[in-house]
């Protein structure tokens, strides 16, 4: 096992020193999909995004799918965000053990939708008098495995499809209900070192080919991630985790996140973090509750609250049952 994490860091290492040496510069705008992008879960998003060493429970879906170890009974998630532009984000996930095989199963559905907009011409700038509707869509399916007591790994088979909506009264051909549909993966380590409670975790996200956008090849939103985690206070009644991740997306320059969570008996939390080298987001916080429900299990309640600059606050909601 240990050399299998030394082989893991080194590739990880090796990757990480390619990029530095290759001469970068941003890209921005030249990935597609970016929904795909927007952090699914009220508790990782409130502690900087900074989970792919620090995640468990079925959040680790989204945040690193090795991470599902800790799933014991089924366990449903729904989360639902609020973005400028009257646009939502909403994430659902089911997770269970299944009889039949080894492992954590799930499945997820991510949505990103807005408000029918107007059609507006050069003509006619205030309208003309029809709507588009326009939205993505991606479902999952989580495989999540424990090899040992320390090491676990996890990977997610999605599909996507990405709709601009019915533009065919403007008389341009190939704009009838256009849309797009893809596949793409995610794949992901989590290591207990034993020491002090360090966690090592690794991740890459949605790897998959180029989809055809109106006659342009869009790649995907590729990002590898590497992040460790630590509890730093560790008692019967209360638990101190930080947290830090290194990101390298397609698009734009290495990012580094850093997140906190203060947890009391394991039903009260409080969580904060900081995303560095992002263009507006910045400071995060929420908390959370867990409280049992007798013998139908556990219900936790989560928030979160995103700086973004000049884009305002971004609130999200988070409810998980454990049956």
């Amino acid at each position: 096992m240990t050399r299998r994490l030394l082989l893991t860091l080194f590739l990880a290492g090796a990757l990480v020193s390619q990029a530095s040496a290759t001469e970068m510069f941003e890209k921005v705008g030249t990935v597609g999909f970016q929904f795909l992008e927007i952090g699914a879960g009220a508790r990782g998003v409130a502690m900087g995004e900074a989970m792919v060493g620090a995640t468990d429970g079925i959040e680790s879906i989204y945040w690193n799918p090795a991470g599902l170890r800790t799933i014991t009974r089924p366990t449903v998630l729904f989360t639902y965000g609020t973005w400028p532009a009257d646009i939502s984000h909403q994430f659902a996930a089911y997770a269970m053990r299944p009889g039949f095989i080894r492992g954590i199963l799930a499945v997820s559905v991510t949505t990103l939708q807005m408000e029918p907009m107007v059609i507006r011409t050069a003509d006619n700038p205030e309208g003309i008098g029809v709507k588009f509707d326009a939205g993505d869509i991606a479902i999952g399916l989580t495989y999540a495995r424990i090899f040992t007591d320390k090491f676990s790994a996890g990977g997610t088979l999605k599909w996507m499809h990405s709709g601009l909506g019915d533009l065919s009264v403007l008389g341009e051909p190939g704009l009838e209900d256009y849309y797009v549909e893809s596949f793409v993966g995610d794949f992901g380590t989590l290591y207990d070192t034993g020491f002090r409670s360090l966690k090592i975790g690794l991740c890459i996200q949605n790897m998959g080919p180029e989809a055809t956008f109106v006659d342009e090849p869009v790649p995907m939103p590729a990002t590898f991630k590497f992040g460790v985690s630590m509890n730093l206070i560790e008692t019967p009644g209360q638990t101190f985790m930080v947290a830090a991740e290194f990101r390298h997306p397609a698009d734009t320059d290495e990012k580094i996140n850093v997140g906190a969570e203060y947890s009391l008996r394991d039903t009260y939390f409080l969580r904060g973090g900081y995303k560095s080298n992002y263009d507006e987001e910045s400071f995060t916080a929420g908390g959370g509750i867990r409280l049992g429900i007798g013998s139908l299990g556990r219900v936790g309640i989560d928030y979160s609250y995103s700086d973004f600059g000049h884009l305002g606050a971004i609130h999200r909601m988070g409810v998980t049952v454990e049956f």
